[in-house]
């Protein structure tokens, strides 16, 4: 089965920061776009001294976060500057607030840590406006040695995109020198001039969820419309035809997969995606470490005849000898009869109307390799669960697809290869998935708890051929 989940209640740069923002969309808009925060802050220290901070926040959309603070020393008069990364808090409040909090030790970039600095904790407010669910930052509250946290006056609170942020030259040269790294990012242009013509690739994305579960399918709805709205947004981007197959509500079955694959004919410079979101499980003696995707919507139907090995698509996708080939299922690899908890949701931003341009070298690098490239994915590894809840979608799916957004459309790197982007993505959904509470299978009770659950341990599994 999958699983729907109740959660439970580090730092160079920008390699940590590992948890979590969903990025939710209404039609037209976008999020791949990042964003930006600018805060000043005035703090009483417990002697009624005062000190205005300043805060620069990039916020990612694969779910890092990197502030840079900034404030003067009273005695010496020297500026104090540092780097900190920040992680989501979510979990511990069942409130409509959500946390920032620093990860790691801070990084200075220009003096040294001195006992004026303090831990910050940046609080987010849930919003609503028309379809659309986000969260807003609406305080700054700093942490006392001895633990306890404490308010501080806002003086300024300012969200922007990247666009807006490099119309406020001075404000980011308060931050970042000139020849900086970030500096050279914002105001870098990317060269993305249409083609005379299409490219002749084209790019065939299956999807097969069970959106009538319901358990699961809300979720899997989730990652069917982020699956798709990545990667149709890629493929425009990229000037290819994409095509795209949806299986779902009552067409979901294992005959319609079966007749969808057969009549799949892509080209050897074509690139074929198929996505499965649903139920998944497997046999204590089979042989692969894959998991197999239920298709069975009745309780008394044959699980026998309604499911399909993920490695038997695999198979049969690698025989039609395209450019590229992905094969991914979002489920679990685990006996059939787990309950189901509910789960809770996480930061994320506002939509931008804004779409960044894409980072076409790394794409070409990507879809079309100068030698075929195969790629099977299972969100859990044998004998695990995969984590999923109505807002986020499978933990794995998001982790994913917010990766590949990073990667494509806030990053001007090529470097990247499917395996770093894949180890990536399986990092985020495992950290995930320990703040996750999944049922112990002997029954024992969890001490923080006192429930019979454990943290979920969920490491996808992975090949890239070759």
């Amino acid at each position: 089965m999958k699983r729907k989940v109740k959660r439970g209640g580090s730092g160079l740069r920008h390699a940590l920061a590992i948890f979590l923002t969903i990025l939710l969309l209404s039609a037209g808009r976008y999020s791949f776009a990042q964003t930006y925060f600018y805060f000043e802050n005035k703090i009483i220290y417990p002697n009624d001294s005062s000190l205005t901070f300043y805060t620069l926040m990039s916020f990612y959309s694969n779910g890092s976060g990197l502030a840079t603070v900034k404030y003067k020393d009273p005695s010496s008069g020297e500026n104090r500057l540092f780097e900190i990364s920040l992680l989501d808090s979510a979990g511990a409040d069942v409130s409509k607030q959500r946390y920032l909090v620093q990860s790691g030790e801070a990084l200075p970039i220009e003096g040294f840590v001195d006992s004026n600095y303090v831990s910050p904790k940046f609080v987010f407010q849930k919003k609503k406006e028309g379809d659309q669910t986000f969260f807003e930052p609406s305080a700054l509250m700093y942490q006392w040695p001895d633990g306890s946290w404490h308010s501080s006056e806002m003086l300024m609170n300012k969200q922007m995109d990247s666009r807006e942020l490099r119309g406020e030259d001075a404000l980011v040269l308060f931050f970042y020198d000139s020849d900086s790294d970030f500096y050279n990012r914002l105001h870098a242009v990317r060269s993305t001039p249409p083609s005379a013509t299409a490219r002749k690739e084209k790019f065939y994305l299956i999807t097969v969820i069970n959106s009538l579960d319901s358990t699961i399918g809300a979720s899997a709805d989730k990652d069917m419309r982020n699956v798709v709205r990545l990667f149709t947004q890629v493929a425009q981007d990229m000037e290819m035809e994409i095509r795209v197959q949806r299986i779902m509500d009552k067409d979901f079955s294992k005959m319609s997969v079966e007749v969808a694959l057969a009549k799949l004919q892509p080209s050897p410079i074509d690139v074929v995606l198929f996505y499965y979101s649903g139920h998944g499980f497997r046999y204590s003696n089979d042989a692969s470490l894959y998991p197999r995707m239920s298709f069975r919507t009745k309780s008394y139907a044959d699980l026998d005849k309604n499911n399909l090995s993920l490695e038997a698509v695999y198979k049969v996708l690698v025989r039609k000898k395209a450019k590229v080939t992905l094969v991914l299922a979002d489920c679990c690899n685990e006996d059939i009869g787990v309950p189901v908890p509910l789960a809770e949701e996480f930061i994320r931003m506002k939509s931008s109307n804004r779409k960044p341009p894409l980072n076409k070298q790394l794409c070409k690098k990507l879809f079309f390799p100068p030698k075929p490239v195969s790629i099977l994915i299972g969100a859990a590894d044998k004998n695990q669960l995969a984590v999923c809840s109505n807002e986020l979608g499978g933990y794995f799916t998001h982790s994913l697809t917010s990766e590949l957004e990073t990667q494509f459309y806030q990053s001007f790197s090529s470097e990247g290869t499917w395996r770093s982007i894949l180890a990536a993505s399986r990092k985020k959904a495992f950290n995930r998935s320990l703040e996750a509470a999944c049922e112990t299978r002997d029954g024992k009770v969890d001490p923080r708890t006192g429930k019979p659950f454990a943290p979920c341990l969920q490491m996808a599994r992975f090949a890239v051929v070759p």
